[in-house]
């Protein structure tokens, strides 16, 4: 176990996790690692060529452009698990979880550095390559609010069952019909205003539905740094069942995800990732564009290698350096735009970005391949029958 291992063994287990895929930025920059309970293990990486990590200057000489504060609790879990843990998990929180101070893109990608796929992550991604086409030029569309087809189950169910055979993303439009579609920001403010959403990653305390509407909605709170966006935090537990996918099983799928923050304008809520299961997207309020890959794309989109639940890439779409990602020139992806009520299915290895065109809220679930083929082994419609009815356009 890591949590017994001196901290010098511990500080070389750190550098040659993180060297594995390591790719240098463009210029030396440094991470402060601060274990809580635990200063001797703390130390500075500094990211050059390579990774070298030092103590921390007591007298703060060459500042770090980030820092991350753990217990050695949550440290040892990262190394003993590296397929499977993520620092915004219940598990992870439970252990006190992960501050991060500063450039909040550099600690995330320290953190990710970290990670490892299991055999079962491999396998899926390589299910994916085989099954999508390699290029979507629209992604395909039905109309799933109910009106008065009395089929509609069955022909939504089909057609859920077909595009995740087929590895092709759906929009569903219409799909969700919860009540807080309809809402404004101040029926939020007024209804949920005290739910506690997550903690701030950078002070540690907790961030409700009210501190976050302020942060993205008045020009005070924006000009002191508020939050603006929950960057997929669990969803309250007060809101399982509330949220629940309408007509689709609730055992089927994971717990729920929440994205809530302010417009985006020209950058990027969500960068430039895929998942390791197939994720269902419903948004709730305002709109969201987004625009996928697909998984044989993934060296013109500079996946990285250290990853496990999602696999991130190295490349900014909104802004994209084709001087580092020459590769990404020949990426070819296709938008969608999701409207409040719409639900995006976006298949295992399918990578994918996403803009706020609003300020916006969305919640995700997820769903392993395993209950795909549940999904599969229950359609009511012949195989092709559900496909054939959607507006879609493949080609390569």
């Amino acid at each position: 176990m890591v949590s017994v291992m001196a901290h010098a063994e511990l500080i070389a287990l750190l550098e040659v996790r993180l060297g594995e895929h390591y790719v240098a930025p463009p210029q030396a920059v440094a991470v402060d690692l601060i274990v809580s309970d635990c200063a001797d293990a703390s130390h500075r990486f500094t990211l050059g060529p390579m990774i070298v990590s030092t103590p921390i200057p007591s007298d703060g000489a060459n500042y770090a452009v980030a820092r991350i504060t753990l217990s050695r609790a949550v440290l040892s879990a990262m190394l003993d698990d590296p397929t499977g843990f993520d620092p915004r998990s219940a598990a992870a929180m439970a252990l006190g979880g992960v501050r991060v101070d500063g450039a909040e893109r550099l600690a995330a990608y320290w953190l990710q550095l970290l990670k490892r796929p299991s055999a079962a992550a491999r396998m899926a991604l390589a299910r994916a390559r085989r099954r999508a086409p390699a290029v979507l030029a629209t992604v395909p569309a039905m109309q799933a609010s109910g009106g008065n087809d009395e089929h509609l189950p069955e022909h939504l169910h089909a057609a859920l069952a077909d595009t995740l055979d087929a590895s092709i993303p759906l929009a569903l439009r219409g799909m969700v019909d919860w009540p807080e579609v309809a809402w404004t920001l101040d029926d939020w403010h007024t209804h949920e205003g005290t739910t506690v959403l997550r903690t701030d990653p950078s002070s540690g305390l907790p961030q409700t539905v009210a501190d976050f509407i302020d942060g993205f909605t008045t020009q005070r709170f924006a000009d002191a740094g508020a939050a603006t966006y929950t960057e997929g935090c669990l969803l309250p537990p007060a809101w399982e069942a509330r949220f629940s996918w309408p007509t689709l099983p609730t055992h089927l799928f994971g717990a729920g995800q929440l994205w809530f923050g302010r417009a985006s304008g020209v950058s990027l809520v969500t960068r430039l990732h895929c998942d390791l299961a197939n994720s269902f997207l419903a948004q709730i309020h305002g709109r969201k564009r987004v625009r996928l890959y697909a998984p044989a794309q993934e060296n013109a989109v500079y996946a990285l290698d250290a990853f496990n639940t999602y696999r991130p890439c190295r490349v900014d779409v909104a802004a994209p350096d084709l001087t580092r990602f020459p590769r990404f020139a020949e990426a070819k992806g296709v938008d969608v735009v999701l409207d409040p009520g719409d639900l995006l299915v976006i298949p295992t290895g399918w990578f994918h970005c996403v803009w706020a065109l609003d300020h916006v809220l969305s919640i995700s679930r997820f769903a392993d391949d395993e209950t795909a083929a549940t999904m599969l082994a229950a359609r009511t419609l012949s195989p092709s029958s559900a496909l054939n009815t959607l507006n879609t356009t493949r080609t390569g």
